[in-house]
């Protein structure tokens, strides 16, 4: 068994995490993923001996792996649901690299602003979530949930 580490003493805190680092070994190397490759098979119909089956293995391409009900669509080219939610999801992605501000985000703006232009262009209005309407029977259910209590609603409203 090993000694207790002191926390207050600094080369002891040190060595040991010294040894921990070098207890867990080396750092793994990321494997190259493994090609997707897709076995095809027919059956000839012409040209080749009819009725011969014909087999053979397809490696599907990176640029394939792109996923999403939009991806690879122009916007020209989408449905109205698909526009509004490349505009949702353009406005993510801007929201997101604008709140990191690690990266630029003029490439998002960018693809979010031309949502936006095709959006007008259509006559389609972004949808929005509907603020939930607050009423006596809203308030009764939080309060049997206990997330308002009944004394700090009172308190809130005697404030006033």
């Amino acid at each position: 068994m090993s000694k207790a580490v002191d926390f207050n003493n600094p080369e002891d805190l040190a060595s040991e995490l010294a040894a921990t680092n070098t207890a867990s070994g080396a750092v793994k190397e990321k494997k190259e993923p493994k090609p997707r490759v897709i076995k095809v098979s027919f059956t000839a119909d012409r040209d080749i001996v009819a009725g011969e089956v014909v087999s053979f293995d397809y490696e599907v391409p990176k640029s394939a792996g792109i996923h999403g009900i939009v991806a690879g669509i122009a916007l020209a080219e989408m449905t109205e649901d698909q526009l509004k939610i490349e505009y949702r999801n353009a406005n993510s992605v801007y929201y997101k690299t604008k709140k990191a501000g690690k990266t630029d985000p003029s490439k998002a703006e960018a693809r979010l602003n031309a949502c936006k232009e095709e959006m007008e262009k259509r006559g389609i209005q972004p949808t929005a979530r509907a603020a939930t309407e607050v009423n006596a029977a809203t308030v009764a259910n939080l309060i049997k949930a206990g997330k308002i209590s009944i004394e700090d609603l009172q308190a809130l409203i005697d404030a006033e």
